[in-house]
């Protein structure tokens, strides 16, 4: 999957005025507390993983509940599009991987 955080934000804001007036916000918010993309992370659940059931030593997926399924995906909507707003780069993303921060 390729994540553009521009994309994201054409999605969010119709024009790009709109865009540059929160956006400044959203980053000085990053700057000053910068384990709040972490938190966004651990909130919109970006990095959880399917539920899998085990029936006979063997993994299977949960059948999804439609309800649960379109609940979980604005949670995860949101919170990319508030990362993008903070200017969150897939590099800013490698790195907080790799440090254990997420």
């Amino acid at each position: 999957m390729i994540w553009s955080p521009i994309d994201i934000l054409r999605s969010l804001f119709p024009t790009r005025k709109a865009a540059d007036a929160v956006a400044p916000r959203w980053r000085a918010a990053a700057t000053r507390a910068p384990e709040l993309r972490a938190d966004l992370i651990r909130l919109g659940g970006l990095l959880a993983l399917q539920p899998v059931i085990v029936n006979g030593g063997i993994p299977e997926f949960e059948t999804p509940d439609a309800m649960r399924l379109a609940y979980e995906a604005g949670r995860r909507d949101l919170a990319m599009q508030i990362l993008a707003l903070m200017d969150t780069t897939p590099e800013i993303y490698q790195e907080m991987l790799e440090d254990n921060d997420v």
